[in-house]
């Protein structure tokens, strides 16, 4: 099937829900992204970026981004929500008033829905929803930017710490239909602002489905934003997203991303440093068993001076599952005195798992600290033979290594909700394996 094959359905689809998405304003938007899509086509092995995951079986499937679907219990995921959190629960793509509890928020904050927000004209939405992360070399985030529904902004006025997390909880639960998701995110945070969001993405058991989510950020001088995600679709699934971050001078951002699910995922993150003083931490990866595939991919582009970034990933893999961790970190000329640093270890628990890795580092500086590192490797039999040692059963002592290699990624997280959201898929995994 050619690139053409695979856009030209969508495209017409396209023109069939235009008249339908929310924010008129936003038709231009909209138009100029699916011609991008159609220009660009789905990413293809023969792209470096895409190097080791091919979609083919994603766009072998007719997903159906415009499929009406009967609400389902959302009880069933009640064990996902981050207690004492702000929630917001997307489901089948759509915000879903009635399981939503934002609460009260102090005044400078806004958590809104995004099909809600982009009714009415906001300078905030025309000048950064889009163009954090724009569609020109990004067909997937085009393909999002036409079809983009629901999702959240989230506003912070300068000064405001929002002590509550807000969770952005996303179920697919399509009864047996192929249905395709593009949820978008936008969290702008003003000066000397603060705040943790958690984005969390779950699907019914064995649903085949497409997620294709974009989170843009914007971090004022001298904020700080945490961003979590959690990744446990169905394993039939698959989910390909980005999130995209501008940090301005001083700025902090930290991400933990985990994945679980899926049977094919892929997750972006990409930070530009634009303001000196700021900082990113970068740290995820993927648990996986079956033929599970996960991909990260990162990019961390220090455009000025006095900036650092660290990344840390971990995959654990069983079975014939395959793991990607693509690093990037880009040091501009004029960014002198960037520190830098990644890290990618990868755990294999049988002789059928693979794991690509590849740390890439673009620097055009001279005075700068960058470093990077990567192994692939068993499970160390002299670690499982001390515990052993110590009257700890064979079973035991496996899970015990297992778990505390996949929890450097998510050590630095306060302890309280957050962190527990992501220790708890950890411990879901690990009993999956029973």
């Amino acid at each position: 099937m050619s690139d053409r094959d695979n856009t030209a359905p969508i495209v017409a689809t396209f023109e069939q829900a235009r008249g339908d998405l929310p924010g008129k304003w936003l038709s231009e938007v909209r138009a100029d992204a699916i011609r991008s899509f159609e220009a660009q086509g789905f990413p293809t092995p023969r792209t470096e970026a895409w190097k080791y995951t091919n979609l083919n079986r994603l766009t072998r499937t007719g997903f159906d981004p415009l499929a009406e679907i009967a609400k389902p219990d959302t009880d069933n995921w009640s064990n996902l929500l981050v207690d004492g959190a702000s929630r917001v629960v997307i489901l089948n793509g759509r915000y879903d008033a009635e399981s939503s509890d934002i609460g009260n928020l102090p005044d400078g904050v806004s958590v809104t829905a995004l099909s809600l927000a982009v009714e009415d004209t906001d300078p905030v939405l025309e000048n950064r929803l889009a163009h954090i992360a724009p569609s020109e070399g990004a067909p997937l985030v085009a393909l999002n930017t036409a079809f983009m529904r629901d999702g959240v902004v989230l506003k912070l006025a300068d000064g405001v710490q929002l002590e509550r997390p807000v969770q952005v909880l996303h179920i697919v639960d399509a009864a047996g239909t192929a249905l395709a998701v593009h949820p978008r995110t936008l969290i702008v945070a003003g000066e000397n602002s603060a705040a943790t969001v958690v984005e969390t993405f779950a699907g019914a058991a064995d649903s085949v489905y497409w997620t294709n989510a974009v989170t843009e950020i914007q971090v004022g001088g001298n904020a700080s934003v945490t961003h979590v995600k959690r990744q446990t679709e169905s394993v039939e699934a698959y989910h390909t997203a980005l999130t995209q971050v501008r940090l301005d001078r001083d700025a902090r951002f930290r991400s933990v991303a985990l994945g679980t699910g899926a049977a094919l995922s892929r997750n972006e993150t990409r930070v530009s440093f634009e303001g000196a003083g700021a900082e990113a931490s970068l740290a995820g990866g993927a648990l996986l068993r079956g033929r599970q595939h996960a991909d990260n991919t990162t990019e961390a582009d220090h455009r000025v001076p006095h900036t650092n970034s660290n990344q840390v990933f971990r995959n654990v893999l069983d079975d014939a599952s395959h793991s990607v961790f693509q690093g990037g970190v880009i040091v501009r000329q004029d960014a002198q005195k960037t520190d830098s640093s990644q890290s990618n270890r990868n755990l294999l628990l049988s002789a059928g798992a693979q794991a690509d890795t590849k740390p890439e580092l673009q620097i055009f500086a001279d005075d700068v600290k960058c470093a990077h590192g990567a192994t692939v490797g068993d499970l160390d039999k002299n670690a499982v033979f001390y515990l052993q040692s110590r009257g700890i059963p064979t079973d035991q002592a496996t899970s015990l290594l297992i778990e505390a290699f996949i929890a450097e990624i998510f050590d630095d997280l306060p302890d309280g909700p957050v962190g527990d959201h992501i220790g708890n898929a950890v411990s879901a995994w690990m009993a999956e394996a029973d």
